[in-house]
């Protein structure tokens, strides 16, 4: 697959294969995939190949609320066939997903339907992409994305930058090279305040002090 960011390519190839005629699945060529489904920057907005190439054919969608729907039952696999697409309702559309075997089903059960990673990137979205669009790419429901954005489920993805255990060993190890706290926070890359706090949460001291391993 090749890459296209920003440059206009996918459009230009969508264009190119509005008239496809062949009935097997004509599939995406480049690399951005987003839950098996092309997915394409454009002019500052973001698209999947497979609604932008059903507008193409069949023009704007009869609704905001309209999906783009596969007849192969093949859009996680990146079909963008024009032959393939239709506008249908959300539950039309849903009810050929079950037929296809391709439904997205809950990995986590009904106290979570996804991780608190999936919640945070999901947070993250908020503002920039359509709350459908979110639903869509995560394969849950639009008020699973409501309930996230709104605070009703799933914390607030944290500002804390956490430490990692690379980073935790460099600070072992400039501390037990005699480091004062200015210099281990230059040789680990963070602030002093950050460094002494975890220093001592560790349990080391500096160069001025025994230097203390944790126990």
């Amino acid at each position: 697959m090749s890459s296209n960011r920003g440059k206009g390519k996918a459009v230009q190839w969508l264009r190119d294969h509005a008239n496809y005629q062949f009935d097997y699945c004509l599939i995406w060529p480049f690399a951005s995939v987003c839950r098996g489904y092309g997915h394409f920057g454009y002019l500052g907005k973001s698209f999947y190949a497979h609604r932008f190439m059903c507008e193409l054919v069949h023009g704007a969608p009869p609704s905001p609320e309209h999906e783009a729907a596969h007849s192969c039952g093949r859009g996680h696999e990146a079909c963008v066939n024009p032959r393939h697409l239709s506008w249908k309702s959300k539950s039309d559309n849903l009810k050929d997903s079950r037929k296809h075997g391709t439904q997205a089903r809950n990995t986590h059960g009904s106290a979570g339907r996804i991780t608190q990673e999936q919640a945070h990137q999901i947070w993250r979205m908020k503002g920039v992409k359509l709350q459908r669009e979110v639903a869509e790419m995560f394969g849950v429901s639009e008020s699973t994305v409501s309930d996230i954005w709104c605070l009703r489920s799933h914390a607030r993805p944290s500002k804390i930058k956490h430490w990692t255990p690379g980073e935790d060993a460099k600070l072992v190890e400039a501390i037990n090279l005699g480091y004062s706290f200015s210099k281990v926070a230059a040789h680990v890359g963070k602030p002093v305040g950050a460094v002494s706090g975890r220093a001592y949460r560790l349990g080391l001291k500096t160069a001025q002090h025994r230097s203390v391993l944790p126990s």
